[in-house]
């Protein structure tokens, strides 16, 4: 797909709006998979699991949807999350002209591999240490998660549909 014309600080081609039962089953799919890092975290150390539980609330709730959602062109219609209208019941919008390079969009790397990975480490360590085929399995499935949604090949059914893709430091749709 060839790069559209820059127009607003963005590349016009794209969608306006996510399909709602894509956005539904994304979302239940990522509350599923982080409300299982932090049980993992709880099995580790019940104090960790609650650190880690309100590290993820604060950081998908708060600090990406202040400091990314409210520069996107999303911002109040519904991307591919649905982050953009729960955005904008929170926080003002910011300039689109920002989102490429902003702060956020360099942490949001960081963040996605903290949840993908810190819960296997503790899930591991603490089957290591009290073991249970209760918590492999929980470590299996978490791993299928990370390689499932850490795909390119996964990421690429939206990017390509977004109109972001292009400035966007987590897009797959680049190339």
């Amino acid at each position: 797909m060839d790069k559209e014309p820059y127009i607003s600080g963005i590349y016009a081609q794209g969608i306006d709006e996510f399909d709602k039962r894509g956005v539904v089953t994304a979302n239940i799919v990522i509350i599923f998979w982080l409300a299982l890092g932090i049980y993992a975290g709880f099995l580790f150390n019940p104090a960790v699991g609650i650190v880690y539980g309100l590290f993820v609330l604060l950081m998908f709730t708060v600090v990406m949807r202040k400091g990314l959602c409210t520069k996107c062109w999303y911002y109040g219609k519904r991307c591919s999350m649905g982050w953009g209208i729960f955005t904008a019941k929170f926080f003002k919008k910011d300039d689109v002209s920002k989102f490429e390079g902003c702060p956020a969009s360099k942490f949001a790397p960081v963040l996605w591999m903290t949840v993908s990975l810190l819960p296997i480490a503790l899930i591991l360590v603490s089957a290591y240490f009290e073991f249970s085929f209760f918590k492999v399995i929980i470590a299996l499935i978490l791993v299928i998660f990370v390689l499932i949604s850490g795909s390119k090949k996964t990421r690429e059914k939206s990017c390509e549909k977004c109109k972001m893709r292009y400035i966007c430091g987590g897009s797959s749709a680049k190339d």
